[in-house]
């Protein structure tokens, strides 16, 4: 791998992955140098999920955006690249929104937040410290291996199922009428699964929303106690549980809880994926896709009534992250990608 130097501007979480994946290539060392523009008050993506690196005599862009929601944003970035990983990828909105550049645009992977020693946009050491002191885990408490697992084959133990989510306020002033549409698509969809998921399967399903205005304004009954969502325990039910449901996030994109799910090698149900990510990532084989209620609950019972199927799909999940979502794999793959792609350029 050619000398790499990544640029980080902003402190928005959507960018901690990458940034992780750096670090952790630079301790295996790699020849990667990390440039921290954090603090600098004039840099051009401040508070931006975007971030770049030079690499191999050309210019990458990182998008961590949530979809295409920002295209003024992202079209001086596309026409000063060489090379344009887009978390959220979309080839026909490539075309239909970037025609000059979508030749530049490759797609990135799943994101989740998650982080290492060192990373410039961990939170600082006095909201490190007060933390645990309200009950909660610090941010740097979540590198990798905290969501990584791995699957056992149980055949005679009683199949769990989760989900814990949140709503989004469809009232947003800075929002468009569709983009408000969309939030409450997305909060009737995660509260009619909750509903039907407890209904269906009882105590073997864990789920509901975090105790927030929107939660008890939408579905109080649903809330659970804050100490099932807090993030470190969260991550305990996360590790016990066979199935997991994903619902589409902002934008359409692919939540994080589903990249924290792959990590985990988890049996996934996930609502139709409407961007793509590298690596044949199938369903059928690494996840289960539903777009009405009615066909999540069929996917889990199907999952359910069948031990091979979902053990299998748990040892898929755990190879396609070692393959492509780990973060320092991640990384890689797209500087060998980039690599490529210049090298043929030339």
């Amino acid at each position: 791998m050619l000398k790499t130097k990544l640029i980080v501007q902003s402190k928005i979480p959507h960018n901690s992955q990458i940034i992780t994946g750096f670090l952790r290539l630079k301790a295996l060392g790699y020849p990667v140098e990390i440039e921290d523009q954090t603090r600098n008050a004039d840099v051009s993506m401040k508070e931006m999920p975007f971030l770049s690196a030079v690499s191999a005599g050309g210019t990458l862009i990182y998008d961590l955006g949530d979809g295409y929601n920002a295209p003024d944003a992202m079209m001086p970035l596309l026409e000063n690249c060489d090379v344009y990983f887009k978390r959220s990828f979309s080839a026909e909105k490539n075309a239909q929104l970037f025609p000059e550049y979508q030749h530049k645009m490759q797609p990135l992977g799943f994101n989740y937040h998650v982080t290492c020693r060192g990373n410039p946009i961990n939170e600082p050491l006095w909201k490190h410290m007060a933390k645990p002191l309200f009950g909660r885990t610090p941010d740097r408490y979540f590198v990798p291996e905290v969501f990584e697992g791995s699957p056992r084959w149980e055949p005679e133990k009683e199949v769990t199922i989760l989900f814990l989510t949140r709503l989004w306020d469809d009232h947003e002033p800075t929002f468009s009428r569709e983009d408000n549409a969309e939030r409450t698509y997305i909060n009737q969809m995660r509260i009619e699964i909750i509903r039907s998921l407890r209904k269906q399967y009882g105590n073997a399903f864990f789920g509901g929303l975090n105790d927030h205005p929107l939660s008890r304004q939408w579905a109080p009954d649903l809330i659970v106690p804050a100490k099932y969502t807090e993030r470190k325990r969260y991550l305990k039910l996360l590790h016990s549980s066979d199935i997991c449901i994903g619902s589409m996030g902002l934008f359409e994109s692919i939540g994080w809880k589903t990249g924290e799910y792959v990590a985990a090698a988890k049996g996934i149900v996930n609502e139709r994926l409407r961007y793509s990510v590298p690596g044949n990532y199938e369903a059928g084989l690494h996840y289960l896709s539903f777009e009405t209620t009615g066909e999540c609950i069929r996917a889990v019972q199907q999952l359910v009534n069948s031990p091979e199927q979902l053990y299998a799909m748990k040892k898929a999940n755990e190879a396609y992250y070692q393959a492509y979502l780990k973060p320092e794999v991640l990384v890689k793959n797209s500087l060998e990608q980039a690599e490529k792609i210049l090298s043929e350029k030339k």
